[in-house]
């Protein structure tokens, strides 16, 4: 098998791999999971935007 044999079945097996992956993802069901950056936004919060809860 020469160089260019073995490079095309590695970046076919990588594709491969990829449309793999690809096509889990696409069958999970994230339903009401927010966005990402929305998440973000929620760590940078600060204490102070944080309002206690009173105790009952």
């Amino acid at each position: 098998m020469s160089d260019a044999e073995r490079h095309a079945a590695a970046v076919a097996a990588t594709a491969e791999h990829i449309r793999s992956v690809v096509s889990v993802l696409r069958e999970l069901d994230f339903g009401d999971t927010p966005p990402a950056l929305a998440h973000r936004a929620e760590q940078l919060r600060s204490p102070e935007q944080e309002k206690p809860v009173a105790a009952v």
